[in-house]
């Protein structure tokens, strides 16, 4: 589908930082004029850079794990305080790749009883450590620039699985093109949760309410409880009474 090879050529500018349209056409067995127009689509998104012959990744499209944790630290810290009350002893939880989530598991008594999956490194370490927690890892492929797993082939055999409360990060955040993400090899995983899991909660910091990125995973009105660091806007808020969304600040 186009859409999806699309994702795929820009996941893979991103991966090579600067290749030619010729690349891109041998790549993705595609044609020049078809390289040239997804192209004007990824730059559009400001996912890319045109240049002559070619295309180069922006520089600040997927910043390392470590740099995108230490951004906004104390509001990460705040809104993971508030999630944790909604983390009950036997509840089967899915824990997002994104940093505002990461030390989630870290507020919780050492022995709860869970069953979790995640893509997310740095929940898996921990996860690993607490004696009453059984561990699902999703992904087979590790991606070191987001410090989670990602799927390499098929990845359906997800779909069997039950899946109580879904703690989902975002890259942006608007009414118009809801839950977005910037790293196209992980939108499969987000895109599955979402359908998947019965409850969706969304932690947020309001430097990512409107703004949007490259793909969407999920539309706002499919969330059920929003967790943000400060009170939303009046549009917002108002969105989130008419479609019935919780949401905690």
């Amino acid at each position: 589908m186009e859409k999806d090879r699309i994702s795929s050529m820009g996941n893979y500018i991103i991966e090579q930082g600067e290749v030619t349209t010729e690349e891109l056409s041998k790549k993705f067995d595609v044609s020049i004029v078809t390289v040239r127009r997804d192209l004007k689509k990824l730059e559009k998104d400001n996912v890319i850079t045109k240049i002559y012959g070619g295309a180069k990744a922006k520089s600040d499209k997927l910043e390392t794990f470590i740099k995108r944790k230490s951004l906004n630290a104390g509001s990460k810290h705040y809104i993971t305080n508030i999630a944790k009350d909604y983390i009950e002893d036997g509840d089967r939880i899915f824990i997002d790749s994104g940093t505002t989530v990461e030390n989630l598991l870290n507020l919780l008594d050492d022995n709860i009883h869970l069953t979790v999956f995640t893509n997310n490194l740095s929940v898996i370490n921990v996860a690993s450590k607490m004696p009453n927690v059984n561990l699902f890892i999703v992904g087979n492929f590790y991606n070191n620039i987001s410090n989670s797993f990602t799927y390499w082939g098929k990845s359906s055999e997800l779909y069997s699985f039950n899946i109580d409360k879904a703690f989902m990060c975002t890259s942006g955040f608007t009414i118009k093109d809801g839950l977005t993400n910037k790293n196209p090899i992980e939108q499969e995983i987000k895109d599955m949760i979402c359908k998947l899991a019965d409850y969706i909660i969304l932690l947020v910091d309001d430097s990512k309410v409107g703004k949007t990125s490259l793909m969407t995973y999920a539309d706002v009105k499919d969330i059920d409880m929003i967790i943000t660091n400060k009170k939303p806007s009046k549009e917002y808020i108002d969105y989130f009474d008419s479609h019935d969304i919780k949401y905690r600040y």
